[in-house]
């Protein structure tokens, strides 16, 4: 990637991804003189993160030049680099995605990413990324293509199924893992990791000043988990306990692939956490912007996202290890089908992402991992095909579900929901 590049932000009116994605690219000076083009279809939230990009400008001297646009086509001629958060109307439909299965006796967690609401969640945002996809392989056809947009292992096994063309998924999940376990082990540690999105396994772990093995410690730490921010552990301890693996995040997405999840913690309040979530960054978006806030230690802070090592090694050409991507499974995972992706530990370089492989998985999670790689498949082409029998499969195969007639039940009730967004099932 050429210096100076040009990056393109797809759903840039947001305020968690605008803000982290301008902090990162004006806390580098890597990214000195960038052309960056913010890209949203509501002009007075692109209005917004023009400010807050002028405010870091003013700071940093960066000379970065932003460009707003509200059609994508404008922005992606010349595009280095398209990096996309999408998603419609994502409170009030995850709010149905969670409620309509427990119409029929489906205790479930969380809805995102998997069990029924993952299903639900991927037929509105597949197609909508697969639209994006089109045009950037048309306008941009060399540019590193890195989606944000969840459900990511769903979007991301579709492309690797159905659509010739290269994409990254980039989740902070496994990051937040090994900062969770260094502060822990009181040590920054590095880890090998591997599984699908959200369904991530720490397999290895080392002493990143050492190099020492602390792969015993990590395990050993695991009973030291403690609730925080509203996340729970006590599901992520019993997967310990069962079956010896150290899955990379909390009860909530962990839960998502288990029904028996709910027997170990609650279902989080999604309404009162999104509002929350969106209220603080909110204000932090307000406070730079009105320059009442004190932006040194903001520009110190490293975020979660891989995206800031991997624009930088493609720039600078020197290699970079990120906690995790989500890649075509090119063997990365050899327990999996070739025809997904999977999540793992990996380096970012100038030639690309260069993914680790483990064929260490514990046989019982091989087994979970593989279940739910046939349920994205199945949902793939519900999404892509449009095929109404592979919707109901993934339902009735789907371990959270475990009902025919539920299934059936969900299915209808999804359809009359999301009919607008939604492809058209047959």
């Amino acid at each position: 990637m050429r210096e100076a590049p040009t990056i393109v932000l797809i759903g840039a009116g947001s305020n968690s991804f605008g803000l982290t994605m301008l902090h990162d690219l004006y806390a580098d000076p890597v990214f000195a003189a960038a052309t960056v083009r913010l890209v949203d279809l509501d002009p007075t939230a692109l209005a917004r993160m023009e400010q807050l990009a002028a405010a870091l400008e003013s700071a940093t001297k960066r000379e970065i030049a932003i460009e707003c646009c509200t059609d994508r086509f404008e922005a992606l001629p010349g595009a280095d680099a398209v990096v996309v958060s999408v998603e419609v109307d994502r409170v009030n439909r995850w709010l149905l995605d969670f409620e309509i299965p427990r119409r029929y006796g489906v205790d479930h967690l969380y809805g995102e990413n998997g069990g029924p609401g993952g299903l639900s969640h991927a037929l509105r945002t597949i197609p909508l990324v697969a639209s994006i996809a089109r045009d950037v392989e048309r306008l941009a056809p060399d540019a590193l293509f890195v989606n944000f947009t969840n459900p990511e292992g769903r979007i991301c096994t579709a492309f690797r199924r159905h659509l010739d063309q290269p994409i990254v998924g980039l989740c902070h999940e496994v990051k937040k893992a090994n900062d969770r376990f260094s502060r822990l082990l009181e040590r920054r540690i590095e880890t090998r990791a591997a599984g699908l999105n959200h369904f991530t396994f720490l397999l290895e772990a080392w002493d990143r000043d050492s190099g020492t093995d602390v792969t015993s410690q990590l395990h050993d730490a695991v009973d030291d988990l403690e609730d925080d921010d509203g996340e729970t552990y006590a599901f992520v301890k019993h997967l310990h306990d069962r079956y010896g693996a150290i899955v990379a995040t909390s009860d909530s997405h962990a839960g998502e692939y288990f029904r028996a999840a709910t027997e170990y913690t609650r279902p989080l309040d999604i309404a009162a956490r999104q509002q929350s979530m969106r209220s603080m960054i909110g204000e932090v978006v307000d406070a730079i912007i009105s320059g009442k806030f004190d932006l040194a230690p903001f520009l110190r802070w490293v975020t979660d996202d891989a995206m800031r090592p991997i624009l930088r090694a493609a720039i600078s050409g020197q290699p970079e290890r990120i906690a995790s991507a989500i890649l075509p499974n090119d063997d990365l995972v050899p327990a999996l089908p070739r025809d997904s992706a999977v999540e793992v530990s990996a380096t970012a370089t100038a030639a690309g992402i260069a993914g680790d492989c483990s064929d260490d998985l514990p046989t019982a999670i091989a087994g979970a991992l593989h279940t739910e790689v046939t349920i994205q498949q199945l949902v793939a082409d519900a999404a892509l095909l449009g095929s109404r029998d592979a919707a109901l499969q993934a339902l009735e195969l789907d371990p959270v579900v475990g009902s025919a007639k539920a299934a059936e039940h969900i299915l209808a009730d999804y359809e009359a929901a999301h009919r607008d967004l939604w492809p058209a099932l047959r």
